[in-house]
């Protein structure tokens, strides 16, 4: 019989030293933490469908005259709102550099 110890390493930074830390401390999984992570990629998944259909159906038009006609779908991802905020976020600070 083989037994397989798994750990965890729990962290919410990806600095090196958060890194360091968090496998120097490794713990056992916890069945409720792997839950409700399953549970927030569920409401993820069902809150970006529904609100991709709704961004779709009312805003498809606007995206297609100020952006693409080819335009067919407006998406929307809880990860992406954030993500486009740092993007603009740089872009506005390249746009001010001044070498």
């Amino acid at each position: 019989m083989i037994i397989k110890r798994v750990h965890r390493a729990r962290f919410s930074a990806i600095t090196p030293l958060a890194l360091r830390q968090s496998f120097s401390s490794l713990g056992d999984p916890d069945p409720a933490l792997s839950r409700s992570v399953d549970a927030r990629q569920e409401l993820d998944l069902r809150v970006g469908v529904a609100m991709t259909r709704l961004l779709t159906r009312r805003c498809v038009g606007i995206a297609r005259k100020k952006f693409d006609p080819k335009t067919r779908l407006v998406s929307y991802g809880p990860c992406q709102t954030p993500t486009l905020h740092f993007c603009v976020k740089r872009a506005s600070e390249i746009e001010k550099f001044e070498s």
